[in-house]
C-alpha cells in the first residue's frame, strides 16, 4: 500500500473547515464553563449543608449520564422546554457546558480541599472578606492542585467535540469521515487528523506547562 497525501491538497480546505469549528466550540465551551466550574466548585465545599446536597446530587446525576445523551437532549429537548430554536452548534456549546462544569466543578472542589485547614481557620480568625480570600489565599494553593486535572479533561473536551457530529454539527471528524467516503483515502486523511487533534494536545499541555509555573510562584507568595 502506497500512501498518497495529495488528497489533502484536495480535502484538506473541506476538513480544515470543521477544524475552526472544533476549535470554536472547545474554546466556547471551556471559556463559559470556567466561571461556572469555579462557582460549582465553591458551592460543593461550601459551609451550608443544603448547597452542598443539592449541587452534590446535580453533579452526580450529570456526570453519570453519558455526554451523548446529554447532547441529544440538549439538541431535542431543551427546544422544546424553552420554546426556542436552537442550532446545532449552540446546542452542542449548551450540552458540553452543562456536562464539564460539574466535571471541571469537582475539580475545583478537590482543590479547594486540598487548601490546608489552617489557612481557612486563618481567614476566619483575621476577618478576611471572601473574595479577596479566594484570590489571594485560597486560589493561588489550590491551582497546582486543579491544573493537571483541568487540563487532562480539557484535552478530554476536544476528543468529545466528535460526538457532536451526531446533532448534525460539522465538526472535524464528521468532515473527515465524508472525505474518505469521498476519496476513499481513509489512511492518509485519519493520519492528518491525529496530528491535528495531536497539536491541539499539545497546545493545551503548554498552557499547563505555564500554569503550573505561574501558580507555583503565587502559591509560594501566598504561603
Amino acid at each position: 500500500m502506497e500512501l498518497d497525501f495529495s488528497v489533502w491538497a484536495h480535502r484538506g480546505p473541506y476538513i480544515l473547515q470543521g477544524f475552526w469549528l472544533t476549535l470554536l466550540l472547545v474554546a466556547a465551551v471551556l471559556v463559559i464553563s470556567a466561571p461556572l466550574a469555579l462557582v460549582t466548585g465553591l458551592a460543593l465545599t461550601s459551609r451550608s449543608r443544603a448547597l452542598r446536597l443539592i449541587f452534590s446530587v446535580a453533579s452526580w446525576l450529570v456526570r453519570g449520564v453519558p455526554p451523548l445523551i446529554i447532547l441529544l437532549a440538549a439538541y431535542y429537548v431543551l427546544p422544546i422546554v424553552l420554546d426556542i430554536r436552537l442550532e446545532p452548534l449552540s446546542a452542542a456549546i449548551c450540552g458540553f457546558v452543562l456536562y464539564q462544569t460539574f466535571i471541571f466543578g469537582e475539580v475545583v472542589a478537590s482543590g479547594i480541599r486540598a487548601v490546608p485547614r489552617g489557612q481557612h481557620e486563618a481567614i476566619a480568625a483575621i476577618g478576611l472578606p471572601p473574595l479577596r480570600a479566594l484570590r489571594r489565599i485560597i486560589l493561588p494553593q489550590a491551582m497546582p492542585v486543579i491544573i493537571p486535572p483541568y487540563i487532562s479533561y480539557a484535552t478530554d473536551t476536544v476528543k468529545s467535540t466528535a460526538l457532536v457530529g451526531s446533532i448534525g454539527v460539522m465538526e472535524l471528524v464528521t468532515r473527515a469521515n465524508q472525505a474518505i467516503v469521498a476519496s476513499n483515502r481513509p489512511f492518509e486523511i485519519l493520519i492528518g487528523v491525529a496530528v491535528i487533534y495531536g497539536l491541539i494536545d499539545a497546545v493545551l499541555i503548554g498552557i499547563q506547562m505555564w500554569s503550573e509555573r505561574h501558580w507555583g510562584r503565587a502559591r509560594r507568595r501566598s504561603a
